[in-house]
């Protein structure tokens, strides 16, 4: 819900590859593990609806929470996810996985769709769901699509709509001090300086700002999300913060590295 031009790229790219496209619009109540962010997440059907009348869309999945949980919204902890929960957003939103794994398996039982489209945004919640179609052998293809972002470098997300205009500026800060650190550790293509020197650069950068909160800033291994202390071997990691922005939680991250070939996510609208 609350769509953005960052949805509707997913929208557009699932157009290009498939004869027909779904879009799925439900605020999950078992991945919110606050019932007050619950409460506050944004609601917007009819302008999502509109946004929607005008892109590649053919058909919007719009089910009741009784629809989805006849018996009730009670997340399931099912999965063994090899850790890809345990880090980041799993240490600060205890359950939200479950929930999120949770949904998604009953909306492509519900659908049975070829390919499932995702934003690098919530790049870990890609890994989970990726993990839990492999262990559900699902026949369905998971495609993670690039980051779209502001033209300050702010990447879009339903809850910048909670921001006032001093917060949207504020929040800038978090990808310019993402790309900066990209940049330094692709200096003539080698992975300099080494990860934990570079997450505390980062790191002290964003702390000295009094308009953030920072709640977690790692770099881990694209693949298995765990804590990096030297570059992986395939030169793939992924670093991810989150913070808290006008009283508002905000993600995002960079890769560093060569993206997989048959993916190629690459950030849009690097923020000067």
């Amino acid at each position: 819900g609350a769509l953005h031009p960052g949805h509707l790229s997913l929208v557009e790219q699932s157009g290009v590859d498939c004869d027909c496209t779904m879009v799925s619009i439900f605020v999950n109540p078992t991945q919110f593990n606050q019932s007050e962010d619950l409460l506050h997440y944004p609601r917007t059907v009819e302008a999502d609806l509109s946004l929607l009348g005008n892109s590649a869309c053919d058909a919007v999945f719009l089910p009741r929470v009784e629809e989805i949980y006849p018996s009730g919204p009670n997340p399931e902890s099912r999965w063994d996810f090899n850790g890809l929960d345990k880090t980041m957003e799993g240490q600060f939103r205890p359950g939200h996985f479950d929930g999120v794994a949770q949904v998604v398996r009953i909306l492509l039982q519900i659908v049975k769709p070829d390919i499932l489209y995702l934003g690098q945004k919530d790049y870990q919640q890609y890994a989970i769901v990726k993990r839990m179609v492999e262990i559900e052998q699902l026949p369905v293809e998971v495609r993670v699509c690039p980051i779209v972002r502001e033209p300050n470098g702010l990447a879009m997300s339903s809850r910048n709509l909670r921001l006032s205009s001093q917060g949207r500026l504020d929040a800038v800060a978090l990808s310019r001090a993402l790309f900066r650190a990209k940049s330094a550790a692709q200096l003539n293509h080698l992975p300099i300086p080494d990860p934990v020197a570079l997450v505390e650069d980062v790191r002290r950068e964003l702390q000295a700002n009094a308009a953030l909160k920072l709640e977690y800033l790692e770099i881990v291994d694209a693949d298995t999300l765990q804590h990096i202390k030297e570059w992986p071997l395939h030169n793939r990691a992924v670093l991810c913060v989150a913070a808290w922005v006008d009283g508002v939680r905000l993600i995002d991250n960079v890769l560093i590295g060569k993206p997989e070939p048959s993916q190629s996510p690459i950030e849009l609208g690097n923020p000067i």
